[in-house]
């Protein structure tokens, strides 16, 4: 029971400090003129990074999506290269394979009048 008191007590309603309304109101008015009217922009906000700075960060961003998209692309044609790689490598070997097929039936074709010569 003694939790129950001491959440009763910590939510019991307290009467308000007397200069309340004054911090607050202070604060507010400290607030609006740091920030410029509504849809009213100077550039305060960017202004406290050096124009410099913005535009190398630009170039930066700009470099970093050129790299990006070089090394996506280089990827992409490594790929293709592989694919058509062993898309080759599975042509030659079923071109091996009916050549062994065929080459097998012939020396068969070959060996036959042999066997039938020798009865």
């Amino acid at each position: 029971m003694n939790m129950d008191n001491e959440l009763r007590e910590a939510l019991r309603r307290k009467q308000a400090p007397a200069d309340l309304a004054d911090r607050v109101l202070a604060r507010a008015s400290e607030q609006s003129e740091r920030r410029p009217a509504a849809g009213f922009d100077t550039g305060a906000a960017t202004a406290a990074q050096p124009r410099t700075s913005r535009v190398v960060m630009r170039w930066l961003a700009a470099a970093a999506v050129l790299a990006v998209t070089a090394g996506g692309a280089e990827r992409y044609y490594t790929q293709q290269r592989a694919a058509e790689a062993a898309r080759v490598q599975e042509e030659i070997r079923i071109a091996l394979q009916i050549t062994s097929e065929t080459l097998a039936r012939v020396q068969s074709k070959l060996s036959e009048p042999a066997e039938n010569g020798s009865r």
